[in-house]
């Protein structure tokens, strides 16, 4: 991972970095971005292997993975959605001095069950999605994307991303089974109680991906954080609910300066 992480920055203020999920791009974000940049220096990451960084192969190694963005950019607050908010915990814990905000999107701590923590889904859930992703590529992902956007905004999140069918969009396979890997093999519970900068983890109730209660039990165990729910929201709040999506963001981010 010697390469150039490539970085698109969008208006001044305050830095602010984006970082999408599994299979997705920054494109993904749509207008939010334009909102967010009226008062904020955003910052658009593509994970290695995705967007403009699919030239970039995925390590295995999360610490990597946020390691690598971490070195690109200047102390800001993080804004991660699902595998992207796994990746900001990941750099909130190796350089907190780095992350001054961080806001946990429809993301968890461990998106895999562990002891004392039945918040995940189980092993055999997950071997089954990837073994789907092997062997019906197309309808796995189809599958997915209708879990995670729903039927009413799931072209708009396809069209978002630049093309006319998720599988035109997403990451080589490989890059695919690395991020699952990611997402399954991870446990952050044990270092929560460091993370000690204002943090926020925002869900919908409606999550098919992240159980609700989650996000409820990751704030509890967070120095300075809170947990905010968006009532009939599901795993991609800020596109099915963008307007109460900003408005919760704005408040967080202005409640202290974060330059």
């Amino acid at each position: 991972m010697s390469e150039k992480l490539k970085i698109s920055t969008r208006g001044q203020g305050p830095e602010l970095v984006l970082i999408h999920g599994w299979a997705m791009h920054s494109g993904i974000w749509g207008g939010v971005v334009d909102a967010l940049a009226t008062e904020f220096r955003v910052n658009l990451v593509d994970l290695p292997g995705h967007g403009v960084n699919r030239h970039i192969p995925l390590s295995r190694d999360l610490n990597k993975v946020a390691e690598l963005i971490l070195s690109e950019l200047p102390p800001a607050a993080w804004l991660g959605w699902s595998l992207g908010g796994l990746v900001a915990l990941a750099a909130a814990s190796q350089q907190p001095d780095k992350v001054k905000k961080i806001v946990l999107v429809a993301a968890t701590p461990s998106f895999l069950k562990q002891p004392g923590w039945d918040c995940g889904v189980d092993v055999a859930a997950q071997q089954g999605f990837t073994d789907g992703l092997e062997n019906d590529f197309e309808g796995t992902l189809k599958q997915f994307c209708l879990q995670t956007f729903g039927a009413t905004w799931l072209q708009e999140s396809v069209q978002r991303l630049g093309g006319a069918s998720i599988e035109c969009v997403v990451p080589a396979k490989d890059t695919l089974h690395t991020g699952l890997h990611l997402l399954y093999s991870n446990n952050l519970l044990p270092g929560l109680n460091k993370c000690t900068m204002p943090a926020l983890i925002l869900g919908g109730t409606r999550d098919r991906t992240v159980r609700p209660e989650s996000f409820v039990r990751a704030a509890s165990m967070m120095p300075d954080a809170r947990e905010v729910l968006i009532s009939g929201a599901g795993h991609a709040p800020f596109i099915s609910h963008e307007e109460a999506f900003l408005e919760i963001i704005h408040e967080f981010l202005h409640e202290e300066s974060i330059a």
